[in-house]
């Protein structure tokens, strides 16, 4: 075999997607390892290590010309975002559908207890983080000639990981906006997600694991009352017998999911209004598994399976996160995209700070559960992989499901009144 028939293997090997995938978890994982104090990352380590790899993948794919060794496999790098779209959603989908389905049973507890805090929670941090947005607009940005009106309104989006605010600002610009001028509006706009959507990430990952050692939570103390609250609470409810995990019934609630997700909710001038089909996946498997059994269909399964089922696509997903969105977070902070990256942590931390010290100080709302509804508040799957491996329990999940609709409403609201209060 000749050196250039070796290179080229060797080329299309280290940027195949499974490989770099498989990579990015085994280096994650050992990164989550490693403990400063008491704090580690567990498992969002994939996306620390996914976004190294991903930056270095496409940074090395960009600079390969046609013709070169190993253009072929540069212009599938470019051509994918490293790892498919694919993946991103099935891992996610995967992650959301199992642990909805292992903490469903207990959600109804949780409601009693909490209910309509969870919906304050949801809808007080977009309301902040817009809030905010709009300050780093009028003070910075208004009279800066790089950044405008249109990427600050992305930026909050990305800030926010919404893409059904980000949708509805692309949709609410063109009645602001000259025929002719849309186009430029519209990639004004999806510039400023872009930057800020992995930096949305990265920050609601980190403070959900600092928080509890910023202010001197005792994680297992908080745990251990969470489990006494869940007892007492749930003392008049039917036991159910769990069942063995099945695949046909864990489809079956995927896909009424994905229904409920595409549902679209008229809001008059305000556009419209849907959970997507991540959202419909979680509500969907929350509520079967509260529900229990439906005739001959037991939704109570195995919890270590579901336990092993929802890790797996939790890992997974935190790989290919930190892979798809790598260079676009290297490059914003190494380029014209800095000073919306800054605006981006400031929109967001400010944001799950306040909630934090709302929920935790005057809410009285145990951490465990806390940390799934600060995640729900920001629509971040990543948080909530977060909230799950700081507390080691899957039960922030309820939270997260409760609150998260509240912040897809408030976002979409808040995208479309942008234009009329900047």
């Amino acid at each position: 075999m000749y050196k250039g028939d070796i290179m080229a293997t060797l080329i299309s090997v280290l940027t195949n997607q499974f490989f770099l995938i498989f990579l990015a978890i085994a280096l994650g994982l050992l990164l989550g390892k490693v403990k400063i104090g008491n704090f580690s990352l567990g498992v969002s380590g994939g996306i620390f290590s996914g976004i190294v790899l991903g930056y270095i993948a496409q940074a090395w794919a960009k600079g390969v010309q046609e013709g070169e060794l190993g253009y072929a496999s540069a212009a599938s790098v470019l051509k994918t975002g490293v790892v498919s779209n694919l993946f991103f959603v099935f891992f996610l989908m995967l992650f959301l559908v199992s642990i909805g389905m292992k903490v469903g049973g207990s959600i109804g507890a949780i409601f009693k207890k909490y209910g309509a805090k969870f919906v304050v929670i949801g809808v007080m941090i977009p309301v902040i983080s817009m809030a905010v947005a709009l300050v780093a607009y009028h003070l910075v940005f208004k009279n800066s000639p790089a950044v405008g009106e249109f990427e600050t309104i992305g930026m909050f989006a990305g800030a926010m990981t919404s893409t059904p605010a980000y949708g509805t600002a692309l949709d609410a610009v063109g009645n602001v906006v000259a025929s002719d001028a849309l186009e430029a509006a519209s990639s004004a706009i999806s510039l400023g997600y872009t930057v800020a959507f992995p930096i949305g990430v990265m920050v609601i990952v980190v403070m959900i694991s600092a928080l509890p050692k910023l202010f001197g939570i005792d994680v297992a103390a908080e745990k251990a009352a969470y489990e006494k609250e869940l007892q007492e609470s749930a003392t008049n409810e039917k036991k159910l017998k769990d069942g063995p995990l099945d695949f046909m019934v864990l489809g079956l609630v995927a896909a009424v999911g994905i229904l409920i997700g595409n549902i679209k909710i008229p809001l008059g001038g305000f556009g419209e209004f849907s959970l997507g089909a991540a959202g419909g996946i979680l509500v969907s498997a929350l509520i079967f598994s509260y529900i229990g059994k439906i005739g001959p269909i037991n939704f109570r399964m195995d919890q270590k399976a579901l336990g092993i089922l929802y890790q797996t696509g939790l890992t997974f997903f935190m790989a290919v996160v930190g892979l798809r969105y790598g260079y676009d977070v290297v490059n914003s902070l190494m380029g014209s995209g800095l000073q919306l990256a800054i605006a981006a942590v400031f929109v967001e931390a400010i944001a799950v700070l306040i909630a934090f010290i709302v929920g935790h100080k005057v809410f009285k709302i145990n951490w465990i559960i806390l940390s799934g509804a600060i995640a729900g508040g920001c629509t971040s799957a990543p948080g909530l992989g977060a909230a799950i491996s700081a507390t080691g329990s899957e039960e922030p999940t309820a939270g997260y499901g409760a609150a998260q609709p509240f912040a897809i409403l408030a976002n979409v609201l808040l995208a479309t009144l942008f234009f009329n209060i900047v």
